[in-house]
């Protein structure tokens, strides 16, 4: 029944939440990360009123300028969803499918309508396979808008691992060194105070 379901995760490349009911009957909730590493990027994007609260800006549209292997350039747009009831939940982020790419993309330009009146803010560049956080900070001017993003931070584990063992390490040597520095130290104070006595 799942394997359809599975197959074209897989594919896709998003994360999932799921409502099911087990071999019992009873409703469980469980969450599908794909972390299926594929040639094929993507990228989530998600306008917040501000960095307290994070409510999701609506009507917010996102549109980027992409270069793909071949050197041509496409661009990718997205709007936000808005959620409706009796309808199953949908991703509070926008999703762009840039495909595959050997660059960053080029311009991402975020638009919001404010009284009335369209507002653009462009950034560049971006790097693909992030969560983009556009941060409104509540306000029409689009200079006070800010941009936030989440890259892979497991990717960086073992390198950060590494860095931090050879920091004991290195410190560890520090601490032993300067003991026995101090105990030769204290030693040679020793043999001066009875010498003298």
């Amino acid at each position: 029944m799942y394997a359809a379901f599975f197959d074209l995760l897989e594919d896709s490349m998003v994360d999932v939440l799921m409502v099911y009911k087990d071999e019992n009957g009873f409703i469980r909730i469980g969450a599908i990360y794909n972390n299926v590493d594929r040639t094929s990027f993507f990228l989530k994007a998600r306008m917040l009123s501000d960095q307290t609260v994070g409510t999701a800006v609506a009507s917010s549209s996102f549109r980027c300028v992409l270069t793909d292997v071949n050197d041509k350039r496409f661009i990718a747009v997205s709007g936000s969803t808005g959620q409706t009831a009796y309808h199953s939940l949908q991703s509070p982020y926008s999703l762009f499918g840039i495909g595959r790419s050997n660059n960053f993309i080029e311009t991402l330009t975020v638009g919001v309508n404010v009284m009335g009146k369209r507002v653009l803010r462009q950034w560049s560049p971006i790097i693909p396979r992030t969560i983009l956080f556009i941060v409104s900070n509540n306000s029409g001017d689009e200079s006070k808008w800010k941009l936030d993003y989440l890259s892979k931070p497991t990717d960086k584990i073992p390198v950060i691992l590494l860095v931090d063992g050879l920091f004991l390490i290195v410190l560890g040597l520090v601490i032993i060194v300067l003991h026995l520095r101090e105990k030769a130290d204290d030693k040679h104070e020793n043999k001066l105070k009875e010498g003298l006595a």
